[in-house]
């Protein structure tokens, strides 16, 4: 009697031991991390928002060859430097829910691969930035940049999709 208790015991630890600790559903806010990105120094020239009715054509969701859809997406902010020329930009997703997120994540990596080959034709200078974006994702939020001091750009991405808002 007494080894049947505590095999039972033992078999209740083992499986509790097993789950998983369910993720807290993160809520960010879109627009004081692009506020903040905008204020932060690391993209050259004067940063504007695109609208966000315009994301789902940017990153191709009608086509295809990119796994997510228009279902995927709940919101965004797509921002990119008003004066000249210049690959830097930040494109800052909710997605419906955590996997969502991921298929959002690897339409922003094709994104980027389109970008980096239209930006090879006229400004070659350019497009290898498009090689190494920061790109960070937390629970249904995804976020992509490239901007200026790409060591601080990424910590900074990093702080706010952790949840921090200030830049140092």
């Amino acid at each position: 009697m007494i080894t049947a208790i505590l095999t039972a015991l033992l078999l209740l630890s083992l499986a509790a031991c097993g789950e998983k600790p369910q993720e807290k559903d993160t809520e960010l806010d879109l627009d004081a991390i692009a506020q903040a990105l905008c204020d932060s120094g690391y993209f050259s020239g004067e940063m504007e928002m695109v609208d966000p009715e315009s994301v789902p054509e940017l990153l191709l969701l009608d086509e295809d060859r990119v796994e997510a859809s228009r279902e995927d997406l709940i919101d965004a902010r797509y921002y990119g430097v008003t004066m000249g020329v210049s690959a830097n930009q930040f494109i800052l997703l909710e997605g419906a829910d955590p996997q969502a997120a991921e298929r959002l994540e690897e339409a922003l990596r094709t994104y980027a691969q389109d970008q980096r080959v239209g930006f090879e034709l006229y400004l070659p200078e350019q497009a290898a930035r498009f090689e190494d974006f920061t790109l960070e994702r937390r629970g249904r939020y995804v976020l992509f940049a490239i901007g200026e001091e790409r060591e601080a750009l990424s910590a900074l991405c990093h702080r706010l999709m952790s949840g921090g808002t200030e830049k140092n």
